[in-house]
């Protein structure tokens, strides 16, 4: 990789978290930023955390449904183990009426924020979503990076009471 691609995707990189803590309205702060989080998560003991781990292979997700519980708090872990990027768009899962976000953390770093859209992870990295599952149903999830989805890249997370 030549210099001026490592520093290309150094600035991507840099210029990416500012923009995911600047629409979260994240405050920069040396502790914890101040940001609007979901009521729901008032009270939420995150002792309790049950974590739930998903493969991100080529081109798939394993397992391709989750099963979650209204109210417990999760771990889910997006775990890429392909040879090349994917992300998880949440379809109909995130949105703010399905699941409470508390906070996308990864080795880089974490993002406080109470709603995201998708998640992109880089092969052979790892992503964490903390959150609370709102309402039951049935929700999608997809890989949105082109011919991820057609190749069977898409899963359901089902909530239940």
């Amino acid at each position: 990789m030549s210099v001026r691609h490592a520093l290309a995707g150094a600035l991507r990189a840099t210029l990416l978290a500012f923009l995911l803590a600047f629409a979260a309205g994240a405050a920069w702060a040396e502790d914890e930023p101040v940001v609007r989080m979901h009521p729901a998560l008032a009270g939420i003991d995150w002792t309790e955390v049950s974590e739930v781990e998903v493969a991100l292979k080529d081109h798939s997700y394993e397992p391709d449904e989750i099963r979650l519980k209204v109210g417990q708090p999760y771990k889910l872990v997006l775990r890429n183990v392909g040879a090349v990027a994917h992300d998880m768009v949440g379809g109909s899962l995130f949105d703010e009426k399905v699941i409470a976000l508390r906070m996308v953390n990864s080795s880089v770093g974490r993002v406080i924020a109470d709603y995201v859209n998708s998640v992109y992870v880089r092969s052979h990295n790892t992503i964490e979503l903390w959150l609370v599952p709102l309402m039951p149903g049935e929700y999608s999830f997809f890989c949105s990076l082109p011919g991820h989805r057609d190749d069977g890249m898409e899963g359901i997370v089902r909530i239940v009471p």
